[in-house]
């Protein structure tokens, strides 16, 4: 350790002198005389260290004693200078024995050695430097505590001995039972409180002293006017002895203890209430519930033991909206009641919806005490509403006429689009029955077949003609649904109706052009093809025979046509099956093998892939057909050429989807015909020559796929038909198929 030769404050270390002998006080006053101020004399004087003669000790023994257990806990050094031989006639430190410091705290020998001195001197003194430093802080820490022991709000009491006499009381405690301070550091603990308590007291403060603090909240005080007051207490021990002194914290709870009672009685009355019933205290921290009833159980899920102090907010979760919460935190910051409908969380976590109401209870000055609330499990009225109101939105943005009637068949309700349809407003229906809409088109046995099924709960479809407020008839899909009550009676019936008057027209008309396509045409051309065949016959003039052959070929030309009429119409028989699956590869080869037996002439390739399978069926194999007679027919080579693949679809949509591609050698489909296949539309001034691509168009289209028309390199069109993919294993396939 190193010397300091400079004291706390600034100054030198002093250090006196207490040795026998001129010469010796001489010789030790030239050694430390340059580091340190030193003084002597007969009398002990204030110094940092004291250097102490053997001699000198029975002189010196009690003073020093006493000056060090005064200066103490502050280290006050001395330094003994024992003669040669003569160890063991003054006690060393480690011998030393008693209850204040020990009076030789270091030991040299004389002759004294001039560095081994200052060693020891330096050490001294930096123990010393320590102590002062420590003894400061203890002295801050003291004053601190004082302070705060004389400032807090709760009454504070220091006990000792067998008796328990206060020893240290703080101004709350003469404040909370009426005496001085100077009256209390004169009498027991025991003395200021109810004689009924007493023995309870005794036994709490033995506790105490056997597990080192404790706390109780069932004694009662007498003040000095002879009132009882209500004691909260936490005691513990201030050292680990076995009579250590106690230091008491003590608060009131008298108007505590009253407002729980009230609680307790009022609790006992609501207990059983239906609904939850929660009851916070806003004089606490964050306002807590101190009470809630067997309904807030039964409603949330937490028992009382985890409900009691917390704010009611811990029910609030994710979806909680804010709105309902700010409006409740409005109305209590503004002490207003208040009611609103938000979502809350059971203690498993499960959402309900609670209908909250919160009001303030007040005192007879109108202070806010407590605020009391109410919580209803609203979840099935909630639901149900909401479920009404999504059925309302549905409903009245359907695109389809929507009115409920009840079992009788009075209208009671009806959607904007039942409005358009109909031209009656809803207040014209609403009242009526459907009838209204009568065209006459439809027989009696016609209604009474649909009262039938839908009195015995079964549901009712079919196309009718109605007539609008206007006298105009319309054609609707109708479904009749009964709706019913929890006990499976029949109260009322919704209708939903589809105006499918221009899809009946189209199908009408459809029908009409395929008659005429496929009969009379067909009929016409027949003919015309015969008179043609034996015209050419009977010719002998080569010219003429010509014309008769371009006659012959123009008909078989719109023969075609009303074949292909004939397909266009079958296309659209049937939906397609959600469930269908066609093998592609094996599909590709079947048509190939059917054209290659129609046009012996003609060279098809199928390029070699894996096998794909996509979501179509057997009208995918019309669509191929055409698509090579197409190739074919319209080719220009003395040897058409035409390549067929199916394989999973590269670019953009790869993984969910398999492309056919058709490649020819002929001379390309002409751009306005192209342009017109992949707008999906004709116009007067651009349109197709023929159904073929059409056919081939509308096919894929209605299996949600895409068709698009390339030119192939060198020469001709390439083709492709991109169509969703299918997983096999799981769906019906359909692998072969009949041509029609």
């Amino acid at each position: 350790m190193t010397d300091r030769s400079d004291s706390q404050d600034g100054g030198r270390h002093t250090i006196q002198l207490l040795v026998h002998g001129d010469s010796d006080r001489e010789a030790l006053e030239e050694f430390l005389d340059k580091r340190y101020d030193v003084t002597s004399g007969d009398t002990l004087q204030p110094a940092d260290c004291y250097l102490l003669g053997e001699r000198m000790v029975p002189t010196y023994r009690e003073p020093l004693q006493a000056h060090k257990k005064a200066a103490h806990p502050t280290f006050t050094p001395v330094l003994l200078i024992q003669q040669e031989g003569s160890r063991g006639r003054v006690p060393l430190p480690s011998e030393q024995s008693g209850d204040g410091p020990p009076l030789i705290d270091e030991v040299m020998s004389a002759p004294v050695d001039r560095l081994t001195l200052f060693r020891r001197v330096g050490n001294l003194l930096a123990r010393r430097e320590q102590s002062v430093e420590l003894s400061d802080r203890y002295e801050e820490i003291r004053t601190r505590f004082q302070r705060l022991f004389n400032s807090t709000n709760d009454a504070l009491f220091v006990v000792g001995g067998s008796d328990h006499e206060i020893t240290e009381c703080n101004p709350a405690a003469s404040d909370l039972v009426g005496y001085t301070r100077d009256e209390l550091l004169s009498v027991s603990l025991v003395e200021i409180i109810h004689a009924d308590d007493r023995e309870r007291l005794q036994s709490f403060l033995q506790d105490v002293q056997d597990a080192g603090e404790g706390s109780t909240d069932d004694l009662t005080c007498q003040t000095k006017d002879g009132e009882s007051r209500q004691l909260e207490v936490s005691a513990a021990k201030l050292e680990d002895t076995t009579r250590s002194p106690i230091i008491f914290s003590v608060r009131d709870v008298t108007e505590r203890k009253a407002y729980e009672r009230e609680l307790e009685l009022k609790s006992q009355a609501m207990d059983e209430a239906p609904v939850g019933i929660s009851i916070s205290d806003p004089d606490q921290a964050d306002n807590p519930m101190v009470y809630v009833n067997k309904g807030f159980e039964a409603v949330t899920g937490y028992p009382e033991s985890e409900a009691v102090g917390r704010n009611c907010r811990f029910l609030q979760g994710e979806r909680t909206r804010k709105e309902p919460v700010a409006e409740m935190r409005k109305a209590i910051d503004e002490a207003e009641p208040v009611s609103v409908e938000l979502r809350n969380y059971r203690k498993d976590g499960s959402q309900f919806w609670n209908r909250v109401s919160i009001a303030p209870v007040r005192d007879d000055t109108g202070a806010v005490t407590n605020y009391i609330g109410f919580q209803e499990d609203v979840s099935e009225r909630k639901e149900r509403e909401q479920d009404l109101q999504l059925f309302r939105k549905a409903v009245e943005n359907v695109g389809h006429a929507v009115f409920i009637t009840d079992r009788e068949g009075t209208i009671q309700y009806v959607n904007p689009v039942f409005e358009e349809r109909t031209g009656y407003t809803r207040a014209e229906a609403v009242g009526q029955t459907p009838s209204i809409l009568n065209s006459g088109k439809q027989d009696d046995e016609f209604y009474e077949r649909m009262w039938r099924t839908i009195l015995s709960g079964e549901q009712w479809e079919a196309q009718l003609i109605n007539r609008r407020k206007n006298g105009e008839l319309y054609y609707v899909d109708q479904m009749i649904s009964p709706i019913t009550n929890d006990v499976g009676e029949i109260t009322h019936f919704v209708a939903i109706a589809s105006d499918v008057t221009n899809r009946w027209l189209r199908k009408q008309q459809l029908e009409v052009l395929n008659r005429v396509l496929r009969h009379d045409l067909r009929n016409g051309t027949n003919v015309i093809g015969g008179n043609a065949e034996m015209l050419q016959n009977a010719l002998d003039d080569e010219a003429l025979e010509t014309h008769a052959s371009a006659i012959e070929e123009r008909t078989a030309a719109l023969s075609r046509v009303s074949e292909q009429a004939r397909r266009v119409n079958s296309l659209f028989d049937d939906e397609l099956p959600t469930e269908a699956i066609c093998n592609i590869t094996q599909l590709v080869t079947e048509v190939v093998n059917d054209i290659s037996e129609t046009y012996p002439d003609a060279t098809l390739t199928i390029a070699e892939h894996d096998s794909v399978h996509a979501r179509a069926d057997n009208r995918l194999k019309t669509a191929l057909t055409e698509l090579l007679d197409n190739a074919i027919i319209h080719n220009d080579q003395s040897t058409p050429e035409v390549t067929i693949a199916a394989r999973p679809s590269s670019g953009e949509r790869t993984g969910d989807w398999i492309e056919i591609v058709v490649a020819d050698n002929g001379p390309g489909i002409p751009e306005h015909e192209q342009q017109t296949i992949e707008s999906g539309e004709e116009t007067p001034l651009q349109h197709g020559t023929g159904l073929g691509l059409w056919i081939v168009y509308w096919t894929v289209s209605l299996f949600g796929g895409e068709v698009s028309l390339e030119e192939n390199s060198p020469r001709g069109t390439r083709v492709v038909l991109n169509l969703p993919q299918a997983s096999v294993g799981s769906s019906r396939q359909v692998t072969s198929v009949e041509h029609h």
